[in-house]
């Protein structure tokens, strides 16, 4: 028997069919170890990617955070952490460490994972990690704040008054681009206050007498500036200028208070930039908002501060009819408001009319990096006057342009900076257009409507034409490059379409306009577009 199966013995031994199966069933085990370490690790890759991405929001959103202590920043890290990377999302992940080298912000997280497979190979967990560094680029910025102060500013809308509510948005601005620091070499940021004209200072007159048209009258240079002369007559020697205090043509108690007129809409320069050169028309004439006719029809004038009706008034300053030769118009009330010798030695008692009638008393601040500076420029601000918008816009658009009258601005050319104006502003243009009698609008940085600078004569369409004014001059802005962001405040649904249009679009297509139904939303926007201008990148 054992011989007849020795053969069948010998034969099993030299067959080979039965290796492969054999092999594979020795090698299947670690075969399903790497396969597992494989899924397992491909997970851990998922989980890391999470954790960075969730480290890069709270980085990014503490970075942008002004004012915050470091203890609040990484609590503030940390909700926003848990926010994109909730405790349901695989992994276990412990508390984020945040630290705060130079400017820079790091983030870091640490966490495990349970594997699957991997426990094969008795490895039960894997370590998951991840490290986000935020750093703050301060980006070369020069920003210029137009801001409304007209009497209306004054009124409570929400839970403060406008002005007051203001003044705090714009220092908490100041405060994000300069990082909380005093100083800052990398932002400037400039004041224009406006109302019905715009302040340049009483100091401009000294140091920069080049800005201004003081010429007196002659016929020629009534012709060569027409601005300078449409509501005085034609006395020899006389210039708005001279009827302030100083002069023995002038008031007695009444300076210069630092307003200016507009230039001639029959010039090259009214809604430009342009610098002022030799050319009379290129200047500002200073403002003088005349004394307006005491009538004999009874009609109640916006701006009447000195008696030049003795029919009228019995006052100290009456004087006897004038025989005035204006250099615009004919009538007796042209007659009356035009009479420059009626302010020779003359006192003003009213402190709310006057030669500075709807002129803010808060001038320029020219584009400065220095914080204090600018917070007390915004801590002066004063809510008076009527609204007229293009006259801040121009102010604003010279204050950040690099040529005179303001010259801190750098070249339009000069790709390192970003040029930025803000403007905001509570209501519409308004002149009282029609209305205060013959002048047919309140006086402002335009004049008077009957003398055709505001549309018709009629000034029927006075606030239309300054409407008008207002998109030309934010289209020169845009033109430009320089990013414009308006914000209305409690405005009605025509100056929420008057500002959207006026303002500059976004990459995505967006328009830089902000709505604030009451004075509380002004803190979140001046944030808001702050936030804009600072920007933060991701450096690892």
């Amino acid at each position: 028997m054992l011989q007849a199966l020795r053969p069948r013995l010998g034969s099993f031994l030299r067959d080979r069919r039965g290796n492969v199966a054999i092999l594979f069933g020795v090698a299947l085990i670690p075969i399903l170890i790497g396969v597992g370490v494989a899924v397992d690790y491909g997970r851990a890759l998922v989980i890391r990617d999470r954790m960075a991405n969730a480290a890069d929001a709270a980085g990014l959103a503490i970075g942008s955070w002004a004012g915050l202590s470091q203890a609040e920043q990484k609590t503030k890290a940390q909700q926003f952490f848990n926010a994109n990377y909730p405790p349901s999302t695989l992994g276990t992940v412990g508390a984020i460490d945040v630290q705060f080298p130079g400017d820079d912000i790091i983030v870091t997280v640490k966490g495990t994972m349970q594997t699957t497979f991997m426990r094969l190979a008795n490895i039960d967990s894997l370590d998951v990690g991840a490290t986000s560094t935020i750093h703050k680029r301060e980006r070369n910025l020069e920003v210029v704040l137009v801001l409304d102060t007209t009497g209306s500013m004054s009124q409570t809308l929400g839970t403060s008054t406008k002005i007051s509510a203001l003044k705090s948005a714009a220092k908490q601005m100041v405060s994000t681009l300069f990082n909380g620091k005093a100083t800052s070499d990398t932002v400037k940021i400039g004041i224009v206050p406006f109302a019905a004209a715009v302040n340049v200072g009483t100091g401009k007159l000294a140091s920069n007498p080049e800005w201004f048209d003081l010429n007196t009258y002659t016929a020629a240079n009534a012709t060569a500036d027409p601005i300078a002369f449409e509501d005085l007559d034609k006395t020899s020697g006389i210039s708005t200028q001279k009827l302030y205090s100083g002069y023995t043509t002038g008031l007695s108690n009444r300076s210069w208070a630092g307003c200016v007129r507009e230039r001639s809409t029959n010039s090259t320069y009214e809604l430009t930039d342009a610098a002022p050169s030799s050319a009379p028309a290129s200047r500002w004439v200073p403002y003088f908002a005349p004394d307006e006719p005491d009538s004999a029809s009874g009609t109640t004038y916006g701006n009447n501060y000195l008696c030049d009706n003795p029919s009228k008034c019995s006052n100290g300053n009456s004087t006897t009819a004038p025989n005035a030769t204006c250099v615009t118009g004919t009538s007796t009330n042209d007659q009356r408001q035009c009479y420059t010798t009626k302010y020779k030695g003359k006192s003003v008692s009213s402190s709310s009319t006057g030669p500075d009638y709807g002129c803010p008393p808060a001038s320029i601040l020219a584009m400065t990096n220095v914080a204090a500076s600018i917070n007390t420029e915004i801590d002066s601000l004063q809510a008076k006057g009527s609204t007229v918008i293009p006259a801040g816009l121009l102010w604003g658009w010279r204050v950040i342009s690099p040529g005179a009258p303001f010259t801190e601005g750098v070249d339009y050319s000069n790709d390192k900076y970003t040029k930025a104006i803000v403007l905001m502003t509570d209501g519409e243009n308004d002149v009282g257009g029609g209305s205060n009698g013959f002048d047919k609008s309140y006086y402002n940085a335009f004049g008077f409507a009957k003398n055709g600078h505001l549309g018709s004569t009629s000034g029927s369409n006075a606030e239309a034409t300054l409407d008008s004014k207002t998109l030309t001059v934010c289209g020169a802005i845009k033109g430009l490059g320089i990013r414009l962001y308006t914000i209305g405040l409690g405005v009605s649904s025509a100056s929420q379409t008057l500002l959207t249009n006026c303002a500059s679009t976004d990459d995505q297509g967006n328009k830089l306009y902000y709505n604030a139904p009451t004075s509380d939303q002004l803190a979140s926007i001046f944030q808001d577009i702050a936030q804009g201008l600072s920007e933060l990148r991701i450096a690892q």
